[in-house]
């Protein structure tokens, strides 16, 4: 299992990418976040959120899972369904 940052420092990387104003790069790392979670992804996760969100909303940041990006936008059924 790789290694997941503690919410105090995934506050501190998503400070410094609204200081640097690059918007596409919080959600780049929260993605990340959520990919490093893997096996434990339903308690992990959840978790991280919770402690992230006074910040997340503070920053105007919204997670991947708001903005739709954890559906993909364009898939199709597949025949076998």
């Amino acid at each position: 299992m790789d290694l997941i940052p503690e919410p105090k420092i995934i506050i501190a990387a998503l400070h410094a990418c609204r200081r640097l104003n690059d918007y596409s790069v919080t959600t780049r790392f929260l993605e990340a976040i959520k990919a490093k979670c893997a096996h434990h992804e339903s308690v992990i996760y959840p978790y991280i959120l919770q402690e992230i969100k006074p910040t997340l909303t503070e920053l105007g940041i919204s997670t991947p899972e708001e903005m739709g990006y954890d559906q993909p936008e364009l898939a199709l059924k597949t025949v076998y369904e």
